[in-house]
């Protein structure tokens, strides 16, 4: 096998899940001396609190859950002791924008949490399927259940 040369983690910024991901892809970067990069996907959410009556245009939130992830991630890195120069949080479709980020720092391993969905939820969420089947790299989807 190879060596790797560049592992991107691409974490959720959830309590739980996040960390574990964020960890293991550490760990696969130090045992291949490869650098690491970190990136977390806010999607765009517009949110309409009244239904459509009171507001012309939904309440953005965006920008105000891309500050907390920042600040979540940066403080995961730090208190795990990794030193990266490439963590950023992206707006937008989760699986272009992990692609996207791939591309930029030329990875050649993802590193994606994986739960298993039943269901309607089965349906909607495709984001390691799709990173699995348009990522031109290796692909470790890591078991969360």
């Amino acid at each position: 096998m190879d060596a790797y040369r560049h592992v991107l983690a691409a974490v959720e910024a959830q309590e739980t899940d996040g960390p574990r991901v964020l960890h293991h892809a550490w760990d696969i970067a130090r045992r291949f001396e490869a650098q690491l990069s970190v990136v977390h996907v806010v999607e765009y959410i517009p949110i309409d609190p009244a239904g459509d009556a009171l507001l012309a245009t939904p309440l953005d939130l965006t920008q105000e859950r891309r500050e907390q992830a920042e600040a979540r991630l940066h403080q995961w890195c730090e208190s795990a002791g990794i030193h990266t120069a490439h963590t950023w949080v992206s707006v937008g479709s989760t699986t272009q924008e992990i692609i996207r980020a791939r591309e930029a720092v030329e990875a050649d391993l993802i590193v994606i949490g994986h739960r298993s969905r039943r269901g309607l939820a089965a349906l909607f969420s495709s984001t390691d399927d799709g990173v699995l089947h348009h990522a031109h790299c290796d692909v470790l989807a890591m078991h969360l259940d």
